[in-house]
Order: structure tokens, then sequence, then C-alpha cells
């Protein structure tokens, strides 16, 4: 009996982490919040930018601007909710979204990957910023996807080593050069890892830590992110989209 009330405890009649209704589902939401999230349906399969229908070809925009990313993988659009949660995890020390995210992106994974990879690495943060904020909430939601897909994870195979000026006020050509030299990679990865991150902008940051990972051997790269912007390039960025990575 005691573990019957546990197991209800846990799993049944657990609030909804977004409207409080009693009736979430194990990842925590109910079936009307997790519906009605901003299900980023038709994407490049190499960069995530939304497209306005299904194509398996790289998109106009990966043509202009090749990638060293073989593959993102992104959920979501970056529109309400996550639009406002993210941000709070970020800005305002919030990361406890973190948990239902994690547990629906991985059960998002799980339906649409059929080859997943042998190592998840986290975008890293220069160590004074991820001092200054507390955390930095790529690593938090790394952990919680290997937590989930029983994939090992690996915070310490990259480091940021240079502090860089913010890129939202920057060129496509300004912010790939304001990365350059500014992450070192400490030990070869294998063959096929991906890359953690919670929103993805322009793609600049993850490019250029795709392109380090391949000279030390990795042969595949992919990238799992929460939410995707439309591209900056477009003339699409809104004030609720992030500053880019």
């Amino acid at each position: 009996m005691f573990k019957i009330k546990v197991y209800n405890r846990l799993f049944i009649n657990q609030p909804c982490r977004l409207c409080a209704s009693p009736l979430a589902l194990p990842n925590g939401l109910c079936e009307a919040c997790h519906a009605d999230l901003p299900w980023l349906l038709n994407a490049c399969k190499r960069c995530g930018l939304p497209l306005p229908f299904t194509n398996d070809s790289p998109c106009r925009h990966c043509d202009d601007y090749p990638s060293a990313i073989d593959r993102t993988l992104v959920p979501f659009h970056y529109q309400f909710p996550l639009n406002r949660l993210i941000p709070d995890i970020k800005y305002h020390k919030k990361p406890a979204a973190l948990g239902w995210m994690s547990h629906v992106m991985a059960q998002y994974l799980e339906s649409i990957c059929t080859d997943m990879p042998e190592l998840l690495i986290p975008v890293p943060m220069h160590r004074l910023n991820e001092a200054r904020r507390g955390f930095n909430q790529s690593s938090l939601l790394a952990y919680q996807l290997s937590r989930h897909l029983q994939i090992p994870c690996d915070h310490r195979l990259l480091s940021k080593t240079r502090l860089t000026p913010r890129q939202m006020t920057l060129s496509a050509e300004q912010r790939r050069h304001n990365l350059k030299q500014a992450f070192a990679i400490h030990r070869e990865p294998p063959e096929h890892v991906a890359l953690i991150d919670d929103v993805m902008t322009t793609g600049s940051t993850a490019d250029e830590l795709a392109q380090l990972l391949k000279e030390r051997g990795a042969a595949k790269v992919d990238l799992l992110v929460m939410a995707r912007t439309p591209s900056p390039e477009d003339g699409e960025l809104t004030e609720n989209q992030p500053k880019a990575n």
C-alpha cells in the first residue's frame, strides 16, 4: 500500500507545470498544455530553420552559410511560453522549468531519432559569465537529457577560454569572427557527438564548436536545441528573441 501511495504521489494527480491542472502526464504537463506548445513541425534538417513544408534538402540559408553541424534536432519555435520561460531561467535564476522541458525534449528525440549520438556535450560558457549566473543552463539541460536518454554527458570536453562581446548587434561575418579561438577542446571526442543548447539563433557558436570537434576526430556533430528562432539574417528578430549565442 505504501508503494502504491508513493507511485500515485509521484506520477498521478500532479499539477501541470504550466496551468496547474491536477492531471499532469509523467513529463510534467497536462495533455492540453503539451499539445499547445509551439511545436516546430517543419524545419531544415541541417540548421533547424522553420520551413513552410517538409524538405530533406538543405535550405537556402544552409546553401549561403555552410556549417560543420550535420543535423539540428529542435522540437519548438521560440514562441510563448518558451520565450518567457527560457529568459526566466537564464536571467532570473529560475532553472526549475528545465525539469519538464528536458523530459519533453527527450521524448521528442526518442520519437524521431533512430541514430542517437554517443556523447552529449553542453555548449560552454566562460567561467566568469557562469559564475555571475550561478549555472550554465546548457549544462543543466544536457545533464537531464543524459539521465532520460541514458547517453553519457561530458561537461569538460569543451571550454570557453575568451570572453566575447555580445553578438546581437553584429553582422553574420562579425559573429563568426567574434568567436574565433574563443573555445578549447581538451581531449578527442567520439565519432558521433551532440552539442546541447537551449535556444539557437544564428548557429555561429554551434558551428564554431562543431568545427573544433571535427578537427579533433568527430565524424558527425548534431545540435540538440530546445527552441529555434527565425534567422536574424532574414530580418525577423523580434524583441522577444534572445541575444545570439
